[in-house]
């Protein structure tokens, strides 16, 4: 871990919003039957994404169903646990927690305010450094370990938690944010 010395604060840091994103919705709840799709293994154009509806209902969005467990344990490379949702009008999450006996792994996916409210901070407050994905939605930004996109007035995000390096991640954040989006509505 020396070659990242940030690493380990980002792994608090992501476990901490989480943890907080959790408590803002109200409660957090294992949610052991989520839907899982066995559709296209998560292909989807550019176009399908960018033609949803302008507003998106968050109050009746599953997180869950959007980046179903099977997506998740691909992108991260490994088993995961009964996922923990939250929601409410603003926000819909979905955390898959990794095993406890290792490694360590986690995928998160917020949709509504809090993934907009996430970039916000890493780009104003943090400062950090992005890049756009071109083709994800209507608007699209990626740093290590996470992606964000728009679609509409709706904003996605996506963080996995490793210690892995994290640029192994960056096509398979994409990936799995375009299946997502193709999801959502």
């Amino acid at each position: 871990m020396t070659h990242h010395p940030s690493r380990a604060a980002r792994v608090v840091v992501a476990v901490l919003v989480a943890a907080s994103a959790l408590l803002l919705a109200g409660c957090a709840t294992a949610h052991p039957n989520a839907p899982h799709d066995a559709g296209n293994g998560g292909a989807v154009a550019p176009s399908a994404a960018a033609s949803k509806p302008a507003a998106i209902d968050i109050s009746k969005v599953d997180a869950c169903a959007i980046l179903p467990q099977a997506d998740a344990e691909a992108l991260i490379g490994t088993k995961l646990t009964d996922p923990l949702t939250a929601s409410n009008s603003d926000e819909a999450t979905c955390t898959y927690p990794g095993d406890p006996n290792g490694p360590t792994a986690q995928v998160e996916i917020y949709v509504g305010d809090g993934a907009k409210q996430q970039l916000d901070i890493d780009k104003d407050k943090l400062q950090h450094t992005f890049t756009q994905p071109t083709g994800i939605g209507d608007e699209a930004w990626q740093e290590d370990d996470m992606i964000w996109a728009r679609t509409g007035t709706t904003w996605v995000s996506i963080r996995i938690v490793s210690l892995e390096d994290a640029a192994q991640y960056a096509e398979p954040l994409q990936t799995a944010m375009r299946a997502a989006l193709g999801r959502l509505g």
